[in-house]
């Protein structure tokens, strides 16, 4: 069983070092977050017909939050979440590499690409990427929990 819970631990950081446990999406912060705003929106606003204020309407405003106070993060990277055309992903899968640490080429041209939302491979992950390949996954992981 110990086993198997470290196991699960080291799956919830990405290969790009990226800690699930600290994400909104996978820790539920937003969809609890979501569900108190549309509360209050529908409380408030649509009642009183909240429409095109500020190029805004409240039916959108509700849809919008009803799609987020439902959405979760139910698989991380290693689990088939995430987004799809990550190169860092991508190469360590091809690689057999559980974290891009483990590549002797590390960190390389894949840390430049962009993604859907900009360039999500920031100093903090190259960081925490370092830091693991020092002291090892299951120490770092438990200084996040510190």
């Amino acid at each position: 069983m110990e086993e198997k819970m470290k196991n699960a631990r080291i799956n919830e950081v990405a290969y790009c070092g990226a800690y699930c446990r600290t994400c909104c999406w996978y820790n539920d912060e937003l969809r609890k977050a979501a569900r108190h705003l549309l509360e209050l929106v529908k409380g408030h606003f649509e009642v009183a017909g909240w429409i095109d204020y500020k190029e805004g309407d409240s039916k959108t405003v509700i849809k919008a939050l009803e799609i987020l106070s439902k959405s979760a993060c139910t698989f991380n990277c290693k689990g088939g979440g995430g987004w799809g055309g990550c190169p860092v992903r991508k190469c360590c899968i091809a690689k057999g590499l559980g974290f891009c640490f483990e590549c002797a080429d590390f960190p390389c041209t894949n840390w430049d690409e962009k993604g859907e939302h900009g360039n999500v491979f920031t100093a903090d992950r190259k960081k925490n990427l370092l830091e693991m390949k020092k002291i090892g996954v299951n120490e770092w992981i438990r200084k996040q929990w510190k």
